[in-house]
């Protein structure tokens, strides 16, 4: 099969510690070397990320706006091919991503596709719990449900030029979170097929530390209302009240008790008041978002 040509988009906004092994490993991909480029979209880094890039055979590109959906768009419209490749910064993929992911494309009506990601080693409590609650899943992600359609987390996403093109790429307005989602929608509802193949990996390094964590959870919460603002006709104004986040903020309130006393296993007597923590700076970042935006629920 003759492989086609894939420009692979990398957005980068301070990524000192963990562009090189991104770039390493784009470079070790088993894809014929004059069949994909590598595009980075340095998101007006501050820190060493532009002189590490300096070492490589990557084309660098300068995108001031800040956010990932401005660099992806930035790198998406200036790239070679009519495949587009996404992952980020602080991950690695392995070296059958690309050539497991392209022959989905030989059907013309396939819009994108994706890949699992997997998690690095975990070296806090933290990462352990995140990988625990699979919070960056994309088989989850994948799941056809009624308030929300399958979707590709785009640190493991293929997409079709032509697919970005009629949607106009990515709604720069989700500044935090929810853009993935946004666009797999709206490829779908076109008539093009959002697939899985389950064979291309790509690793991601999670949020270690506590802080980072919470915030990247009310990151999720503030997508989840911009979503709903966009969308909520669509889904039907129940879809904001959906009932997991408030059954976790509550269950999570009397496990803590029980888990500090009984559980002896370190991620086990943490997770109640981590999943409460989770929970409560989800809705926050829901809430406060929605009231911000002047969300209307009737």
């Amino acid at each position: 099969m003759n492989q086609p040509e894939i420009s692979i988009v990398v957005p980068v906004y301070n990524g000192e510690a963990t562009i090189a092994q991104c770039i390493e490993s784009l470079l070790a991909l088993d894809y014929p070397k004059d069949k994909y480029e590598i595009v980075v979209v340095d998101n007006a880094s501050t820190d060493g990320t532009a002189k590490i890039l300096d070492n490589y055979p990557v084309r660098v590109l300068p995108e001031n706006r800040r956010g990932a959906c401005c660099a992806r768009n930035t790198g998406w419209r200036a790239a070679a091919y009519d495949l587009i490749a996404f992952t980020d910064s602080d991950c690695r993929v392995e070296k059958n991503w690309l050539s497991s992911i392209a022959p989905h494309f030989q059907d013309p009506m396939v819009g994108a596709c994706g890949g699992p990601l997997d998690s690095a080693k975990p070296q806090t409590v933290i990462e352990e719990y995140v990988i625990r609650k699979d919070i960056l899943s994309q088989e989850r992600a994948m799941r056809n449900e009624p308030i929300s359609p399958p979707f590709l987390i785009t640190a493991n996403a293929v997409y079709r030029r032509e697919a970005l093109e009629k949607v106009d790429g990515f709604d720069d307005a989700f500044t935090l979170a929810g853009e993935d989602a946004d666009l797999c929608w709206r490829i779908v509802w076109l008539g093009y097929s959002i697939e899985y193949e389950p064979a291309a990996t790509v690793i991601h390094q999670h949020r270690s530390t506590l802080r980072g964590m919470l915030k990247q959870v009310r990151n999720y919460g503030a997508g989840s209302a911009r979503l709903f603002k966009k969308h909520r006709k669509k889904f039907g104004y129940n879809s904001f009240f959906i009932s997991q986040p408030y059954k976790e903020l509550f269950f999570s309130f009397f496990k803590m008790p029980f888990s500090l006393v009984f559980k002896k296993n370190r991620l086990e007597r943490v997770m109640p008041i981590l999943d409460f923590l989770g929970a409560f700076c989800f809705l926050w970042g829901k809430i406060t978002t929605s009231i911000r935006l002047g969300v209307r629920f009737f």
